[in-house]
């Protein structure tokens, strides 16, 4: 989607996490142009040049109105595998802890975050414009409590309201 000498993009460290931020700045005050509905492509690479992880983001913004703007937030999380199927209800606990028939099941562990912000134009064009901002694990997904793990992926948006009128 984009090459080096177009982006700007940082590191920052912390003990558990990555902090990527790519500058959508530099390819110019409204950003960069997007058809109303689509997948956006954010490739992660390692230093050595190889592919960490790919995100496919789908969203579909026909409906934005003009001089309006949202973001899309794509979080991928290490959960544990069910092993029964239709077993009851399953929700998470506030310490993200998934409790479903009274017993206590492993967290959900956050892997990847990938925030997009999008704006619609006077001209009716959707841009993805200020930044994508990007979270990720420092350490390898590794769980060692013998429950089995998977990932899954969920992209959210604002719900009341959708949109936000353009500052």
């Amino acid at each position: 989607l984009f090459s080096a000498a177009q982006i700007n993009s940082n590191i920052f460290f912390s003990p558990f996490l990555f902090k990527g931020v790519i500058d959508l700045e530099t390819l110019g005050k409204k950003g960069y142009s997007v058809p109303k509905a689509g997948t956006i492509q954010v490739t992660l690479f390692n230093p050595n040049k190889t592919v960490v992880k790919m995100f496919l983001v789908t969203y579909d913004f026909k409906d934005m109105p003009t001089n309006h703007v949202t973001f899309l937030r794509h979080r991928i999380f290490l959960v544990p595998v069910e092993e029964e199927e239709g077993d009851g209800e399953t929700q998470s606990s506030s310490d993200g802890t998934e409790r479903g028939d009274g017993r206590e099941r492993g967290k959900r562990i956050l892997c990847y975050l990938m925030h997009l912000r999008f704006q619609r134009s006077k001209s009716e064009k959707i841009y993805l414009y200020k930044d994508i901002r990007l979270l990720f694990s420092r350490k390898s997904i590794e769980v060692d409590s013998g429950i089995p793990y998977e990932l899954k992926s969920f992209t959210e948006m604002p719900r009341n309201p959708k949109y936000s009128p353009q500052l």
